[in-house]
Parts: structure tokens; C-alpha cells; sequence
């Protein structure tokens, strides 16, 4: 299942605008003139999949700019939100130009979760219709949300498109009447939460491994066997008292992970463990992943890796809470990529950590909202009564209503829940 029809970055080395309309749509981020970044270039040499080691000539005809009008562009009659549709294709183009992980199969469990609630950032004019920026907001259960997938194309950026597609994800999560509304933050991304009112928890590190190292390890086949559709519903039922209840999400991943999804049993017969695997872009990916305690874990863990092993497969990316490194390392914020990573890893002896997620959840109260509205209005210069104003504020003043609840989560996943989670994941990540 190919969500991109033509020119795929992954099988194409050069990209001609100017002769197929499915082509001029998909890579029309590279007809703009976009005098806060590298403005309009006819032909140019880029990385078009983020370290993929190939680069890709683009071609522009010169007739085929687009000048953006003056001010930032969001706030232009041409700048459209709306659910993703038949924009997939986009999804995973600017995911490949982030450097992510995911495949067709993640993008598309992400979308049937809530087909409503993945949208899609267009400029559109009589003219034109080009596609610029995504972003998710997925159901977690019937209550909450996980915002994610806020990709921009670069050639975009600094025009406030970030900021306005989590403003909308922000919108439409409280406009449903969900509470507690958490994602897990890259560095660059931070800051646009913060505007927002989401809130630093703590730290997840994607590190990379190779299985083979458990080889020579074993585990007890006893405790633990491959999930079954019987078991499935009590699986659902221990993990709702580990996180936030996500039988949507546990049935999703289930179906994208059955090769490799995993439970322990203790002694009484009952789930004290469970571990669920899926292919990725760039590696497999473990998570979730969540265990009782340390031995129960590194039995699961043992398990998969002896199936990846076998099948030939030589590494794989989980997402870590820090606190499952004996040595933290040094944090310095205000660093993209962190110089004195995490080390020594509870469970896996040779692992390379790659780069951080903060947690993150929504946490507003009155005074943290006339503040964020206030700021809002200063940075995009805006008068109070316009339309981009009004509906912000009415958003930051009805998340007032989660505060209490989202803190006291916010608080017992930080001091107790995550200690249960070895491999962790939000349902947009592969």
C-alpha cells in the first residue's frame, strides 16, 4: 500500500514540477517565494527522505512561483485547515522529510482512529492547491487525546503554520470534550506546545539496539507467549490500569503488530506484562511495552528480540522513559542534540540513544490563560476581535475546566505509571 502515486522520494532521484498536476500539488511547497526562508529556487539539490544518504534535483518553472502576500501567511483568506481526506500522500512525505519512522500502515491505523480529527494545511487559491503542513489529534479511549504528526514543509516555515495547525488540534480536542490532551515533544517542537498552555513532564529517549544481543539470554516459555484475539480483551483491561485507558489504540496496534506482541503471566495465571512490536521505515520499533518489574521485562524484551534475530532483522528503535537509564546524563534545553546523552540502560547492555521526546500535556488555569491570550495577541499582532483571537481564547478558557485532572495524571504517571513503561508510544509513532 503506496500512499505516494507518483514521484516517491524513495524510488526517484529527480522531480520535475510543470508536467503532471498530481506532482505540481504534492511537491508545490517548492513553488512558494518564501522570503523568511530560502525563498523561490527554479532548481535546487536536496535530501528529500531527512539522512537518507540521496539527494534529489527539483526543478521549478519560473512561471510556477507562487509570491506569498505580506505578514504571516496563516493569517491570509488563501490558508485553509481542514481533515486530511485524500492527503495521505503528504502525511508521508513530510514524515520522510522529518526523518520519522513511520509507514503507510501507521499512518492510516492514525486516521482510522478519528478520520475527523487529522488535518491538513492548504494555501488555495483559483489557481492553486497546494498542501503544506499536517497534523493528528487521536482519540486515546473516549476521554482524552494524543495531538502529533505537526510536520510542516521547510520550505513553509516561520510563517506561523506550526502554531496555527496545534491551535486547531487544540481546538477541536476541547470542542469533543476531551480532558486530559498529552503528546510527547521533539526539541523543535516544544515551544509551539508551550504557546498553547502544554506543560513539561518528563523525558522519553529513542535509542536504537540490535537484538542479536540476547541470543545467548533466555526466558521462562512458561510466562510467556505470543498475544492471542482470545487474550486481547484482557490485555485491554490491565493496560487501562497502567495508562490512560486505549482500547482504540491496544485493538489498532495489536492488528499492525500481531507477528510480534507478546505477554507474560505470573504464577496465578494473570498479565503482569505485555510487549507489542511492528515494522518501521528506518527500524522496527517495540512499544508498547509494559511490565510489572524488572525481571518480567527483560523476559518479554528477551522473547522479541530472539524472533527479530531469527528473522534477520538487526535493529530496532524503542522510546524510553529516562528514568530507565542508571546515568541521565546532562540536559541542556536550549540543545537540538543533546552532548552528554543518557547511559547504562536497565535492560539493554549495548544501546545508542538518538534523540529526546518531552511529555507534555495541556494544563491551563485562569491566570495561565489570560497570559497565553495575551501573548498571542502580541506575537501575531492581531486585534483582539479577530477571528483567529476569538476562537484561541475560547479554547484556553474552556481547558480550564481539565486543569485539576490533567495535573493530578500528570503527577501519578510521572511518580508511579511510568516506572511500568519500558518501550513507550503514542499512537502516531513508528
Amino acid at each position: 500500500m503506496k500512499l505516494i502515486r507518483k514521484a516517491d522520494p524513495r524510488d526517484v532521484q529527480k522531480i520535475a514540477l510543470g508536467a503532471d498536476e498530481y506532482v505540481d500539488r504534492l511537491y508545490g511547497c517548492f513553488r512558494f517565494d518564501n522570503s523568511r526562508a530560502d525563498g523561490f529556487q527554479p532548481e535546487r539539490e536536496l535530501e528529500l527522505i531527512m539522512r537518507g544518504g540521496v539527494f534529489h534535483k527539483v526543478t521549478v518553472p519560473e512561471e510556477l512561483k507562487i509570491p506569498l502576500e505580506a505578514g504571516k501567511a496563516v493569517n491570509n483568506d488563501s490558508f485553509y485547515i481542514e481533515p486530511i481526506g485524500a492527503n495521505l500522500d503528504s502525511m508521508m512525505l513530510l514524515t520522510m522529510r522529518a526523518g520519522w519512522n513511520q509507514v503507510e500502515q501507521d499512518l492510516q491505523r492514525i486516521v482510522d482512529l478519528d478520520p475527523q480529527g487529522n488535518f491538513v494545511a492548504s494555501f488555495r487559491t483559483a489557481d492553486h492547491d497546494i498542501p503544506v503542513s499536517t497534523a493528528s489529534v487521536a482519540p486515546v479511549g473516549s476521554r482524552n487525546t494524543w495531538i502529533g504528526m505537526i510536520l510542516v514543509h521547510p520550505e513553509l516555515r516561520r510563517q506561523g503554520i506550526a502554531n496555527a495547525m496545534m491551535q486547531h488540534c487544540v481546538n477541536y480536542a476541547i470542542e469533543q470534550g476531551k480532558v486530559i490532551n498529552g503528546l510527547d515533544a521533539t526539541p523543535m517542537g516544544n515551544t509551539v506546545y508551550g504557546a498553547v498552555g502544554y506543560t513539561d513532564s518528563f523525558r522519553i529517549w529513542r535509542s536504537w539496539f540490535d537484538p542479536s544481543q540476547f541470543n545467548q539470554s533466555s526466558f521462562d516459555q512458561t510466562r510467556i507467549s505470543r498475544v492471542s484475539a482470545a487474550d486481547l480483551d484482557e490485555l485491554i483491561r490491565y493496560d487501562s490500569t497502567r495508562w490512560l485507558a486505549r482500547e482504540n489504540i491496544i485493538r489498532a496496534l495489536f492488528t499492525d503488530s500481531a507477528e510480534e506482541a507478546y505477554l507474560s503471566r505470573n504464577g496465578n495465571g494473570e498479565i503482569e506484562g505485555y510487549l507489542f512490536a511492528r515494522p518501521g521505515r528506518l527500524r522496527y520499533f517495540i512499544g508498547p511495552f509494559v511490565a510489572d518489574d524488572d525481571p518480567t521485562a527483560r523476559g518479554l524484551l528477551t522473547c522479541v528480540c530472539h524472533s527479530l534475530s531469527a528473522r534477520g532483522i538487526t535493529e530496532s528503535f524503542i522510546d524510553t522513559p529516562e528514568s530507565k537509564f542508571n546515568h541521565p546524563g546532562v540536559y541542556d534545553k536550549s540543545v537540538f542534540d543533546q552532548q552528554q546523552k543518557p547511559s547504562d540502560h536497565k535492560l539493554i547492555a549495548k544501546l545508542t540513544p538518538v534523540r529526546d521526546f518531552t511529555r507534555m500535556y495541556q494544563a491551563v488555569d485562569e491566570r495561565k490563560a489570560e497570559n497565553l491570550v495575551g501573548e498571542f495577541i502580541d506575537k501575531e499582532k492581531l486585534d483582539p476581535e479577530n477571528r483567529r483571537v476569538v476562537e484561541f481564547s475560547q479554547a484556553m478558557y474552556d481547558s480550564v475546566a481539565n486543569y485539576t485532572e490533567t495535573m493530578g495524571f500528570m503527577e501519578y504517571e510521572e511518580k508511579v505509571l511510568q516506572h511500568y513503561h519500558w518501550g513507550t508510544t503514542g499512537p502516531e509513532k513508528g
